[in-house]
């Protein structure tokens, strides 16, 4: 448990625990003193659970009476915050519901992975989640008609750079794409459509077409959506929050939601970790929750986590981290160190190293000089000039900058 940590984080992961597990009980934490109310808010507001901090608070003042008060400027507070939360999350819900719609008109195979359908899916409704934006899973056939479509609707891709033939974007069988994702952003809102969960350095091995054959449906404001299966989804919670280090709670409070939701043949989820790679993200994941959260893990995650003493190691780590109240992003470098740590084989590090985007043409050479996908290999052409020009900028993001998302 978080034992170093003040104590207004300790209540902000004790209400984010009484909104989220089944039958918690709503105790306050023991506390010397009236907790510093801005900083409580402060806290959640920077990891992202402000409505799960009203939700669990409301239980917490019932249940303990004069023993904990909540003063009613904060309950009105949070009140108009959380109000004005679900009434954004009800128009992305809106915009995701039409995006399908159209998508599934033209025939483009589509899962919305995390947003509003991961809300409805771990949280039991669509608006409690916080997100900034659709994340969309496509298939890579498909790409170029969901970009299409999303431009019909008034977005436009990033930077302002033509989309002049996704092939050269998209790479070819012996070259790496140049870009991850398609960054659309729209009047009101912003999409991001992605071929694959992770990248090619830090890859996520089931290929869409599995995850799109064992795909689920989820009811998102009263409308059926695809989403991903239940032990997809928490592979894919667990990869996601280990690749960023764990550094923000909600990312755990998902995956716990999502433990919640999860009716399993939990030796058979572990067996689809190891297919995929991820099984000690899992397994992170899973100690993580036992660690801040306290929460109760089925057996068979437990006679594995007696096995793995890398993952202890490094679920102390985050949780030393958490303690600190807003732990910072961490670095290229960090994270990078973070992500090969928690990997299930050595052999992890080399497509992390030989498909580095640094040995790889990226979006900044189709800035430069857009091509048509027959030529992208002239790419690599021009990328070693680009990498002698950059390596000083480079080599300072890579101990300063942080990695930063927040969906």
């Amino acid at each position: 448990m978080l034992t170093e940590a003040e104590p207004e984080f300790q209540l902000v992961v004790d209400c984010a625990r009484t909104a989220i597990v089944t039958d918690a009980s709503p105790e306050p934490p023991a506390l010397d003193a009236a907790p510093d109310w801005d900083r409580v808010v402060e806290l959640a507001r920077y990891h992202g659970v402000v409505q799960l901090l009203y939700q669990g608070l409301e239980p917490m003042a019932h249940e303990s009476g004069d023993e904990f008060t909540v003063p009613e400027s904060v309950l009105t507070r949070l009140s108009s915050t959380v109000q004005g939360k679900r009434m954004r999350n009800l128009a992305f819900t809106t915009e995701l519901q039409e995006i399908i719609e159209r998508f599934e008109t033209r025939g483009v195979r589509a899962i919305p992975f995390k947003g509003p359908v991961l809300s409805a899916a771990t949280y039991d409704d669509a608006t409690v989640r916080e997100y900034n934006d659709l994340d969309l899973l496509v298939h890579s056939e498909d790409i170029t008609v969901s970009a299409d479509i999303l431009e019909e609707r008034g977005y436009e891709w990033r930077g302002g750079t033509p989309r002049l033939d996704d092939a050269a974007l998209l790479g070819g069988p012996v070259t790496k794409a140049i870009v991850h994702e398609y960054e659309m952003r729209g009047p009101e809102f912003d999409v991001e459509l992605r071929w694959r969960v992770g990248d090619a350095e830090r890859p996520f091995s089931p290929p869409f077409d599995e995850l799109w054959d064992r795909r689920d449906t989820v009811a998102v404001g009263g409308q059926p959506l695809p989403a991903l299966a239940q032990p997809d989804r928490l592979l894919v919670l667990a990869f996601h929050g280990t690749k960023h280090r764990w550094y923000l709670l909600k990312w755990l409070c998902d995956f716990v939601a999502a433990l919640e939701s999860t009716e399993a043949d939990w030796p058979h989820v572990l067996a689809r970790a190891r297919e995929a790679g991820v099984e000690r993200n899992l397994l992170l994941g899973a100690a993580l929750a036992r660690d801040v959260f306290g929460y109760a893990l089925p057996a068979p995650i437990l006679d594995r986590l007696r096995t793995d003493d890398r993952v202890t190691e490094l679920a102390r780590d985050v949780v030393e981290s958490l303690a600190t109240g807003t732990p910072q992003a961490p670095t290229r470098l960090e994270a990078a160190r973070f992500y090969l740590a928690a990997s299930d084989s050595a052999t992890a590090l080399v497509p992390f190293i030989l498909l580095h985007s640094s040995l790889h043409p990226t979006y900044s050479e189709y800035q430069f000089c857009p091509l048509p996908g027959p030529l992208h290999p002239l790419y690599y052409v021009t990328w070693p000039f680009r990498l002698l020009l950059e390596a000083p900028r480079w080599q300072r993001q890579q101990s300063e900058e942080p990695r930063n998302e927040l969906t």
